[in-house]
This record gives C-alpha cells, sequence and structure tokens, in this order.
C-alpha cells in the first residue's frame, strides 16, 4: 500500500491505522529484511531497488491468490448446487427421497439432484470411488474402509421368495417348510466366494434356516433370477420391487432389515448430511401415516 502511495498519511488512513504504526511496521519488516524498502526525507517517500523488487513479488503474489481464490469459488459454487446420491437397483423408494429432496430444495432452490440405481457391486465401487456423495443400500452391503458416515434409514420387513411353481407352495405354507431348501445368496462388493458363503451362513443361523446346499449368485439380478427358476428359494425385503411386483411368492419370516445410507465424513458438501437426516424423517412421517391411517 505505501508504494502506491508513497504516503505515511495515507497509507495510514486507507488502512485505518495511525501514522506511527505504519511507520513501525515498515520499519521492522526492513529490520528483518537487512535493507530499506522506502527512502524517507522531510518532502518525499520513495522506494529503493529492494522495495522495487519486492512489491514485485508481492503484486505476482496477489494474482496468484485472486486467481485461487476465484477457482476456489467455482468449485464450492459447484459442489454446493449438486448432490450425487446412488440406491441398491431393485428398491422401492422413490416417495421417501423425493419428500427429502423437497426440503433441501426448500432451503437452496438452485440444488441440483443427480440420481443412479445400480447394482450393489458397481453401487459400493462407485461410493468409493467418490463418484457418488451418498449411497442407499441394506446395512448388510455397508461399505467397507474408514471415514465413512452411516444413518439408519428404516427398517423393513424380511420375506423368504419363493418360485410359484417350487413343489411346497400351497395354501397355507410358512417360512419353515422352506428351510431345508437351497439358500440363495448374492455376493457383496470385493467380497471372497469364502466370505460370502461365510455371510450366507451367518444369516441361516440368525434364521434358524438348515439349507441344503448355499447358492451364491454373482450379484442380486442372478439371485432373483435363479430364485424364479426355481434353483433355490431367497431372503428379501418389502422395499424390493421383486418382491413387490413379480410373481414370486412372499413368506414373512419375522424379522427386519435396516435399510441405511453411507456417505463419507470428509464430505464439504453440507446438503449431503442434511439430505440423510431429512430422508431418516420422511420415512418416520410417512410411517405415522399409515399408523394414523390404519387405526381409523
Amino acid at each position: 500500500m505505501l508504494y502506491k502511495t508513497l504516503s505515511f498519511t495515507e497509507t495510514a488512513k486507507r488502512l485505518f491505522m495511525t501514522q506511527q504504526s505504519v511507520s513501525k511496521y515498515i520499519a521492522k519488516f526492513e529490520e528483518d529484511l537487512g535493507f530499506k524498502l522506502f527512502i524517507r526525507t522531510h518532502h518525499y517517500v520513495a522506494p529503493t531497488k529492494a522495495g522495487e523488487s519486492y512489491y514485485q513479488l508481492f503484486s505476482k503474489f496477489e494474482e496468484e491468490f485472486q486467481r485461487v481464490t476465484e477457482k476456489t469459488k467455482r468449485y464450492y459454487a459447484a459442489l454446493y448446487s449438486q448432490i450425487r446420491i446412488g440406491y441398491l437397483e431393485w428398491l422401492e423408494i422413490s416417495s421417501g427421497i423425493s419428500g427429502a429432496l423437497r426440503r433441501l430444495k426448500s432451503e437452496n432452490d438452485d440444488l441440483r439432484f443427480v440420481g443412479e440405481r445400480h447394482p450393489q457391486n458397481k453401487l459400493i465401487e462407485l461410493f468409493l470411488a467418490r463418484h457418488l456423495d451418498l449411497i442407499i443400500t441394506y446395512a448388510e452391503f455397508a461399505p467397507k474402509g474408514t471415514g465413512i458416515r452411516k444413518m439408519k434409514v428404516l427398517e423393513t420387513p424380511l420375506v423368504l421368495l419363493v418360485s410359484p411353481d417350487h413343489p411346497k407352495v400351497k395354501e397355507g405354507a410358512t417360512v419353515d417348510d422352506f428351510k431345508r431348501e437351497p439358500f440363495i445368496k448374492a455376493a457383496a462388493s470385493h467380497e471372497s466366494n469364502s466370505e460370502s458363503r461365510a455371510r450366507a451362513r451367518k444369516q441361516c443361523r440368525e434364521l434358524g434356516f438348515t439349507p441344503s446346499e448355499i447358492i451364491i449368485a454373482p450379484n442380486i439380478e442372478s439371485a432373483y433370477m435363479a430364485t424364479e427358476f426355481g434353483q433355490g428359494v431367497m431372503v428379501s425385503t418389502m422395499l424390493s420391487r421383486m418382491s413387490l411386483h413379480s410373481e414370486l411368492m412372499c413368506y414373512p419370516i419375522g424379522k427386519q432389515e435396516e435399510l441405511q445410507c453411507f456417505w463419507h465424513e470428509d464430505q464439504e458438501n453440507p446438503a449431503v448430511a442434511k439430505f440423510a437426516a431429512y430422508l431418516e424423517q420422511a420415512y418416520v412421517e410417512q410411517s405415522k401415516s399409515r399408523g394414523e391411517g390404519e387405526s381409523k
């Protein structure tokens, strides 16, 4: 500033400081450098050769500072204007997502939503590669890694899916009739066959199943297809489109599965954590509405 004004009085005025303070700071800086930056007389102030050199240096720094500042502003403007959500294929959760987005849009009308459905393996891969800000999937398929936050969205009833052509499908049949049938399980992302089988055996123990065979399908689509073809039975939820809209028989198991959302804890877009909270609230409100409707 002093280089531009060549006046201690004017510099002090522009910086809202006293003339003595400006003079003191310049003198201290010159002392640290070991040479003078300005020639001072009773009639004028002029830069030395050192003063000119440092002015050029600080001018370049100011230009670079402004460039970086503008670039950073554009980055955060883009970051805050978009939220990328991924959710598991076959899930019927559009109403909850719409409710959460309406609340976000009421706070930021410029917010743009990108929603993508993916198979489980692809969903996790995109999330871990930071191509998705938040994902929604079952707790069983939680992404592995550090620095990942999660929130429960809701609990949904577990059901056993069985082909309608299965010989044991008849009036009055229950889950108990199928507990020894081949058990079909979809592999999770980055999971070995032995890990998938261990996860399937664990679920069977929890549900009291003693299957004659465990069949590991490479993905959820293949698992549903194998079930349709009568190769075995499969555990799903009442959020699954296959449970809701296919011809597969659904037998209530009497237990619940958690649907959760996941995001990285170093995520800088505040809309991501807000979306998770609003999604949970949307389903709480839906549950209350259904309860009130059933009680009437």
